[in-house]
């Protein structure tokens, strides 16, 4: 006979459908539960909107910087610095093109470790941000280091421009990972047959209602 299950938490679904991974893999029940209640989703109608609302401002955040570097670093070139950078004496032309890899790498990497409860991509994305934090302030150290006759207002510019190039980066890529994140457990709980709820208690704690068959 046919029955629809009652509510019940993301733990009972875990037991009950026997998917907990004593070898120390991913629990991709436990994966939804955490990143729902990470980014506060209130109940199913409102991932949609979500996804929705991150992927737009992710899109016009980079699409943005794209504009911005191309006529800052490429069409006008507002300030003239000629000193190649310390370590791999590139131009700082070429390197306005690799801070954003950098950094969006950084920001995947760092979002992967959060989520998956991983060390080696968390050391990787602190390795690559740094890096990029180091290109950003460079033209600064160069400055008080007496390695450059460039004046403040032209290392201050170069500084905000890369600064700008790399805040913005960051932000918009945690955007589009965001909205992926949120579209995997929406297919994921379709796949399932399951919805989310928000209880009404004092705990706020999201529970995930599943309708499933019973023998």
């Amino acid at each position: 006979m046919d029955e629809e299950a009652p509510l019940i938490s993301t733990n009972d679904i875990i037991v009950e459908n026997g998917v907990s991974n004593e070898s120390g893999g991913i629990d991709p029940w436990q994966l939804a539960d955490a990143i729902l209640e990470r980014m506060d989703v209130k109940d199913s109608h409102t991932i949609d909107e979500m996804i929705h609302k991150r992927a737009v401002l992710s899109g016009t955040i980079i699409g943005g910087l794209l504009l911005f570097w191309w006529l800052v670093f490429i069409k006008f070139k507002s300030t003239t610095f000629n000193e190649p950078e310390l370590i791999l004496q590139l131009d700082y032309e070429i390197i306005s093109a690799i801070l954003p890899l950098l950094v969006f790498a950084g920001s995947v990497l760092n979002m992967m470790s959060r989520e998956l409860g991983r060390p080696g991509p968390g050391t990787i994305a602190g390795f690559l941000l740094l890096i990029s934090v180091y290109f950003i302030i460079e033209p600064l150290g160069m400055l008080l280091f007496n390695q450059t006759d460039a004046d403040m207002s032209t290392i201050l510019w170069l500084c905000c421009r890369l600064a700008i190039i790399g805040t913005g980066v960051y932000v918009g890529s945690k955007m589009l990972m965001e909205a992926f994140l949120l579209s995997w457990v929406k297919r994921f709980l379709e796949m399932h047959e399951a919805s989310i709820t928000k209880e009404t208690s004092n705990t706020g704690n999201i529970e995930i209602n599943e309708t499933q068959t019973l023998e």
